[in-house]
């Protein structure tokens, strides 16, 4: 386990800053105000309170649309992915952060800054479901691949949102294109935080599941908007994604090489990739770190300067 891995992985068994809260209530859909001090943790006078991350499933009014509903809000999806469940209370926010899912009448999903909330439609569970069933019919893949195809492509689509939002709320630089950043973010978000039950591979596969969905989004017929979007083209963020996962352990994630997933010559600098993403994630993260978050804060620091001199000796 690497240093900086002590700052997210082992929230999952450390502290709980603040209660979260999960309702489908309309009143407290509207509701604009700031939680009760109840459920904030105090960070001491003249500071921000740490915000529990909140998680609302809001009845659709579409009837196609009601079993899914229904599934979601009894599985508690949102609360249950297990990177939103390692940052909820980790950092000091200004404002409270609501995790949503609704109808939108679109596939999408969503960071409203006005209302501070992460918007997942209950049209992309739909439509990802249908693709997971195409995959594994193409594939020839068990009767759980569907399912699995969701859950890995939620998990990246919602921590993508959600570095939106901590650029938003934490005030965050970002001097290229914030979408990149934020994939990069949902990608390091994903290989750090693996539920317990999750080998290496698994969490890999969760992310070659979430490239897969980017890469059949492309038409591979572009004109001047797409070129123009602020997006990368699906096929790059596909192969940005391999990267990060080629990154972490070159050899043991050769066969992508082999499989044609990535280039030769873009995984010889992936592991450089994967690093300067992960340092330069946790040294914008790490002046946010919620009280009761020393330790990590000290084992991100000593990751800094360790990778940092990793980084020293390979140019030289």
């Amino acid at each position: 386990m690497t240093g900086w891995l002590m700052l997210v992985a082992l929230a999952c068994a450390g502290p709980v800053a603040v209660a979260a809260t999960v309702t489908d209530d309309p009143a407290a859909e509207d509701s604009a105000t700031p939680l009760p001090r109840s459920v904030v943790q105090a960070t001491g006078e003249g500071s921000n309170p740490t915000y529990a991350f909140e998680y609302v499933y809001e009845a659709p009014a579409a009837d196609d649309l009601q079993t899914i509903y229904r599934r979601v809000r009894e599985a508690d999806l949102l609360r249950r992915l297990p990177e939103v469940q390692a940052i909820d209370g980790m950092f000091e926010l200004p404002r409270r952060l609501r995790f949503v899912t609704a109808e939108c009448g679109e596939f999408g999903a969503f960071y409203h800054p006005d209302s501070t909330e992460v918007v997942l439609c209950y049209e992309t569970l739909r439509t990802l479901y249908e693709h997971g069933q195409a995959h594994q019919q193409a594939l020839g893949l068990g009767p759980d691949h569907p399912l699995r195809y969701v859950r890995a492509n939620v998990r990246f689509i919602v921590l993508h949102e959600t570095g939106h939002a901590l650029v938003d709320l934490l005030d965050l630089p970002v001097t290229g294109r914030q979408e990149d950043a934020v994939d990069q973010l949902a990608a390091i978000l994903m290989l750090r935080f693996a539920g317990l039950d999750e080998s290496p591979e698994e969490v890999a596969e969760n992310l070659e599941l979430a490239a897969n969905w980017l890469l059949s989004r492309s038409t591979g017929a572009y004109n001047l908007d797409a070129y123009a979007d602020e997006h990368a083209l699906g096929e790059q963020r596909y192969f940005n994604l391999q990267c990060l996962v080629y990154g972490t352990d070159p050899e043991g994630f050769a066969g992508m090489v082999e499989a044609g997933d990535l280039t030769a010559a873009r995984a010889a600098g992936c592991p450089r990739e994967t690093r300067r993403a992960s340092r330069a994630w946790v040294r914008l993260l790490l002046p946010y770190l919620a009280p009761g978050y020393e330790a990590y804060a000290e084992e991100a620091e000593a990751y800094l300067e360790r990778s940092g001199e990793d980084a020293t000796a390979s140019s030289r």
